[in-house]
This record gives structure tokens, sequence and C-alpha cells, in this order.
């Protein structure tokens, strides 16, 4: 008896997803195609546009990788090298704001970064080809150079100061007095 109580329970376990992948119903014939079929909604879609769900399905010619874009020289427009682009700076509402370029320096020692607004960035891609041919800005590395430096982001840290070892309970923190009419802490035992 127990034999098949578990038999039939794992056959009702194993069928169950079948059950769920079955239509409840058949399809309607008026119901448009795209409720019907989304995966054939979004193939059908040009390249660059959204599809339903707002997903991006290709890259436009206009459109480009981050990582192609990090690492890329960036020339000014004596067509010599100025620097690197180092970072991207993203706002909340999804545009690109800003390449972070380091300028000056040797071999990354001593240089600066300097945010550029991406729209100053003239980006030309290879022919047929994804990779960036170049990126010329309108600004002279003397200009660059001169620009305010670029600071991230970083939040509030919390500072510590001290030793690092944690006080007694009812011990002042180091560097600070007991607080007046009271006894240091002594250690329980």
């Amino acid at each position: 008896m127990k034999l098949t109580l578990t038999a039939a329970a794992l056959a009702t376990v194993l069928a169950a997803p079948a059950f769920a992948q079955a239509p409840a119903t058949a399809p309607n014939a008026n119901a448009p195609a795209a409720a019907t079929a989304p995966a054939a909604n979004m193939q059908a879609m040009p390249a660059g546009q959204t599809a339903a769900g707002g997903f991006l399905q290709a890259q436009t010619a206009q459109e480009w990788r981050g990582s192609n874009l990090i690492g890329a020289s960036v020339y000014g427009p004596d067509n010599n090298s100025i620097g690197s682009i180092n970072d991207v700076i993203v706002g909340s509402d999804g545009n690109v704001r800003a390449a972070v370029i380091g300028v000056g320096g040797f071999l990354g020692i001593g240089q600066k970064d300097v945010a550029v607004p991406f729209s100053d960035l003239n980006v030309t891609r290879r022919d047929n080809s994804d990779a960036i041919d170049r990126i010329n800005v309108s600004y002279t590395k003397e200009q660059l150079e001169q620009a305010p430096s670029f600071a991230y982001y970083e939040g509030s840290r919390a500072t510590t100061t001290g030793s690092g070892a944690t006080p007694a309970p009812g011990a002042a923190p180091a560097g600070t007095a007991a607080p007046s009419g009271t006894a240091p802490a002594t250690p329980a035992r």
C-alpha cells in the first residue's frame, strides 16, 4: 500500500510540469499576434529598436560598447594623443554623462583624471567593424591639464581612529576622558 501511494505521488509530481505547459484553452483566433507569439514579434524588430518589455535587441552603428571606449586613445585638434579614456560616468537616467580621460603623466604615474562631457567626443568606427577607429575632442592637452581634476563619488565612509581595540563595557573610547563622577570600568571576570 505504501509503495502504491509513493508511486502515485511521484507520478503526480513528474506529470505536473507537463500539465503546466499545456494551454488551458485553444488560442483565440482574434487575439493579436504579439499576445500569442512574443518571441516571433521580437525577432522581426529592426536592429537597435526596443521590443516588448523595453529590451534592446542589437547595437546600432551610432552606439558604442563601454569595453571599446575604456582604454581608447583620445586625440586633440592637432591630432596628437592627449590621453586615454579611463572610465565612463552614467547618470541615473541611463545616459552617459562624461568620459573620464587620463591626462598627463607617464604610464599612468602623475596623470590626472578629467571628466569631459560625452557629447564633446567625436567617436568614429573602423569600416565594417565594431572597433573604434579614433576619438577626437576639441580640447588641447594643455586645456585638459588646466581643467579641474575629476573626483569619483565615494559616499560617506566611516573613519576610525585609535588602535582598533574595542573598549571595555562602560569605558570611554580611547583618547577621551571618562564621564565625570564615574569610576573607570573594570573588566568582568
